[in-house]
């Protein structure tokens, strides 16, 4: 029987500097995190999980024993992501949203398995985008890059497929006190996005996203900046002379610094093609 690390243990590792090469990862953390006793620190970390031994690991913890052979045995040979998507999927088959299964995802201290419950949200059917994006709102303002990260990109379909649903859902997003509220409602809507499908629809009309847009123009967070920076940028991909006008009137009604950073960065592409 593995003996559960104390809590003098886990606070020493959970202190501990996340090494820059994967060779450099010292076998014990690399343990400790396969077992999900800690959360990866960096993304060399979140790489080196065993995400077989993880999932055989947690479903235990959970009580769900019986599906654990048919969830490795359908796990496909591939990417740490998309090994992630594949579980939070098959977990879909296992158990329900808002059982106290889901909520042991949701609360575990490991950052991967918090991202299963975020993927779990997304796969599981029948279920009203209002009341997912209700679900996906703790995940989506965790402490842990990495989870608010799958937690856009596991809704992103889902978006895709009710996006006037999900811009009315989201826009009371951009009026909250975390900044990891308003940057979710702008990145899971960005026109082509980062590993994820593109929106076909905001790539022709980009203008039926302002309503998301325009409360977070001159955001005081960076993080929330840079994200509607690059939501316009996108936009200026497949409408350039719109992205402008926007710009131009951002500008002037919107005369400050936090604007003006956001615009400059929204900008690059054309900036860029005009160059040329």
């Amino acid at each position: 029987m593995i003996k559960t690390p104390s809590n003098d243990q886990l606070e020493a590792w959970n202190s501990r500097t996340p090494a820059k090469r994967m060779t450099e990862v010292p076998d014990e953390i690399r343990d400790a995190l396969s077992r999900g006793w800690i959360e990866s620190k960096n993304l060399v970390e979140w790489l080196g999980v065993d995400r077989k031994q993880l999932a055989k690991g947690v479903m235990q913890e959970l009580g769900l024993g019986n599906g654990i052979q048919k969830l490795l045995t359908g796990l496909p040979v591939a990417s740490a992501l998309k090994q992630s998507f594949a579980i939070g999927a098959l977990l879909a088959e296992s158990i329900e949203l808002g059982d106290s299964s889901f909520q042991g995802l949701t609360k575990h201290r490991s950052d991967i398995v918090r991202e299963w419950s975020a993927v779990f949200i997304g796969s599981i059917e029948n279920v009203p985008l209002k009341k997912r994006l209700a679900w996906i709102k703790p995940l989506a303002d965790d402490e842990n890059p990495g989870v608010r990260e799958v937690a856009w990109i596991a809704l992103r379909n889902r978006v895709i497929g009710e996006l006037d649903t999900a811009i009315d859902c989201l826009v009371p997003w951009t009026g909250s006190r975390r900044e990891r509220l308003r940057r979710y409602a702008s990145e899971i809507t960005r026109p082509c996005g980062v590993w994820a499908a593109h929106i076909p629809r905001l790539k022709e009309t980009p203008e039926i996203g302002l309503p998301i847009l325009e409360p977070i123009r001159a955001d005081e967070s960076k993080y929330v900046r840079d994200s509607v920076a690059n939501w316009l940028n996108d936009a200026s991909k497949t409408r350039g002379p719109w992205v402008r006008e926007v710009a131009s009137r951002w500008a002037k009604e919107s005369a400050c610094l936090e604007t003006e950073l956001i615009l400059k960065r929204a900008l690059r592409t054309l900036k860029k093609s005009k160059q040329k």
